[in-house]
């Protein structure tokens, strides 16, 4: 074959490429509901309003913006930023000419006649010439693992802020329930010491003693598993914002309200949100990387054409310089390799199709995580009303129970079951404000609202 011959077959290899080369990638939609069950009444997502801020507490404000500059998990998503985009700068040298050069100044012997001193300086040259695309889709595989990059930190800084608020609405639930056990302990103490001064009249028996011991080691025996609850989301908020047990300590021992979201929940057009969310946008985005390393790989088949030079200059002894140099195109010619190319091009189309599955399962994941978190969030409501009623309620029984045997007109039994009946509805209604919180800060988190980037 002469030398027209092959720059002709080089010159329409880039027409072959774009006749049976890969597909160009285009992003995927999702297949989601026109609407989110159970949406009715619910408002949009606001992405500009972190949604955390719907508490209004300002201490769990700063700790959200302490686990945004100091958790560790978000550090080495942040880093992963970094890694990604040096990605990117190395796959954009592809396309730029790479030269080097050497110098050697020593002793040697190179023509056999005796050791000399030997002076070398030598330049080199090189260019791959993109034929078939191969740079072209290994800079588009670095931008959309950059791409992935940043919407994982997004997600590790979704993840992160609802971990601090889930562990900080527990940790005022186990605040208020210690609080609440104590109360309890000290009215059913007085309530004891009442009975025992009416067992000494005759007015109560040791039965009702007995009852009223019971009711005091009950409660006494539910507080260390309060403590305990304290103590460990006290722990989990140290480890995810970064802030000393020695320090969160002093700023959390004093009281305060449970957290209870003062705005109402957002959600959106399901395919809107969904494909918003950074986990789903990390799978998107891994799914392009994907499919560009399919290019890469397709590119491999084929040969490869490069232009090459260099300059070498050597002196001996300090005698006048020899130069030598050569220009030229070379050409990579993949004739034989046992189908190690081809294995690696279908790998890579099945590493594309795991990536689509992976996306899919995102976005289902998706779906069933908003839809869940709305369920739970929509009901949430209703608990807290029942939970209410059920504790004005059973505020009026304890009352009225009370009076009516300081007139002599009920019994002992009647005000211990009011009291044990009081501290339940009390409990229950902290619970349940727990649960909306948890439940409000779910579906934030689920539906992406106002990333926490700092």
């Amino acid at each position: 074959m002469n030398r027209a011959r092959s720059f002709a077959l080089l010159a329409a290899a880039p027409l072959l490429a774009a006749c049976v080369g890969p597909k160009a990638y285009l992003a995927p939609s999702p297949n989601v509901p026109a609407v989110f069950a159970g949406s009715q009444g619910v408002g949009r997502v606001t992405a500009s309003r972190a949604w955390w801020t719907a508490f209004q507490d300002p201490i769990l404000n700063r700790l959200i913006a302490a686990g945004l500059s100091q958790n560790l998990s978000v550090l080495q998503a942040v880093e992963r930023i970094e890694e990604a985009r040096a990605g990117v700068a190395g796959a954009n040298a592809g396309f730029m000419p790479q030269i080097s050069g050497s110098y050697f100044d020593g002793r040697g012997d190179r023509t056999g006649a005796g050791t000399t001193t030997i002076d070398s300086r030598s330049a080199s040259a090189g260019w791959l010439l993109d034929l078939f695309g191969k740079v072209q889709s290994g800079r588009a595989a670095a931008l959309a693992q950059l791409d992935a990059a940043y919407a994982s930190a997004d997600s590790a800084r979704i993840a992160m802020s609802g971990s601090v608020a889930q562990a900080y609405t527990d940790l005022r639930y186990y605040q208020q329930s210690m609080a609440l056990t104590r109360a309890s302990i000290a009215s059913r103490v007085k309530t004891r010491d009442l009975i025992r001064s009416s067992l000494e009249s005759g007015a109560a028996t040791k039965l009702d003693t007995l009852q009223a011991d019971q009711l005091v080691a009950v409660a006494e025996a539910q507080l260390p598993a309060f403590e305990t609850g304290y103590s460990a989301s006290l722990n989990r908020l140290a480890t995810l914002t970064g802030i000393p047990t020695t320090t969160l300590g002093p700023m959390l021992a004093k009281g305060a309200g449970q957290p209870s979201p003062r705005f109402r929940a957002s959600v959106g057009v399901p395919a809107d949100v969904v494909r918003n969310r950074p986990d789903v946008i990390a799978a998107e985005r891994a799914l392009a990387a994907a499919s560009a390393n399919v290019g890469v790989a397709w590119a491999e088949l084929f040969p490869s054409l490069s232009l090459s030079g260099s300059i070498t200059s050597t002196s001996l002894a300090g005698a006048s310089a020899g130069k030598t140099w050569s220009f030229g195109p070379s050409i990579d010619l993949p004739i034989f390799s046992g189908g190690a190319r081809q294995a690696s091009y279908t790998a890579a189309e099945s590493r594309a199709r795991q990536a689509n599955l992976t996306w899919q399962l995102a976005v289902r994941g998706a779906v069933e995580e908003i839809q869940s978190s709305l369920s739970a969030f929509q009901r949430d409501a209703q608990s807290m009303a029942a939970s209410q009623r059920l504790l004005s309620i059973s505020q009026e029984t304890v009352e009225l129970a009370r009076s009516s045997y300081e007139i002599g007109g009920g019994t002992f039994l009647s005000v211990l079951d009011a009291e044990r009946a009081l501290l339940d509805a009390r409990s229950g209604l902290a619970s349940a404000t727990r649960n909306r919180a948890l439940d409000y800060i779910n579906l934030s988190t689920a539906t992406a609202a106002g990333i926490g980037t700092p």
